[in-house]
């Protein structure tokens, strides 16, 4: 049975254990500890050492997204459409890179990304 992908926030926790690992145990014990800590394989506990390896900063953990529908004019979803191109952003990114721009301006945005 295939498992499924990890989402963006649990690759992101992933990655940061494994940096705070790497501080004071060797690749392959890390490898080791990720696997029995997350129920991963060597090969994906080595993929994210790896990426502990690139990035010992650790990487931002992003929040969860859930549908949200709404209805807006065509000429304003074409807007949308032609700047997430224009960006090589998905219309879900573009939209939020606006609506965030927006909540920012008028001083109404609560949370927002943590590490």
């Amino acid at each position: 049975m295939a498992s499924r992908r990890a989402s963006a926030d649990e690759f992101a926790v992933r990655v940061n254990r494994a940096v705070v690992l790497l501080a004071d145990r060797s690749p392959a014990d890390v490898v080791r500890g990720l696997e029995a800590e997350f129920g991963l394989s060597e090969r994906q506990g080595r993929r994210y050492v790896n990426e502990a390896l690139a990035r010992p900063e650790g990487v931002v953990v992003p929040e969860r997204t859930v549908v949200f529908t709404v209805r807006l004019a065509p000429s304003l979803i074409a807007g949308l459409r032609e700047r997430a191109r224009s960006n090589g952003l998905s219309l879900s990114a573009t939209t939020a890179v606006a609506v965030a721009g927006y909540l920012d301006q008028t001083g109404a945005r609560p949370g927002g990304p943590t590490r």
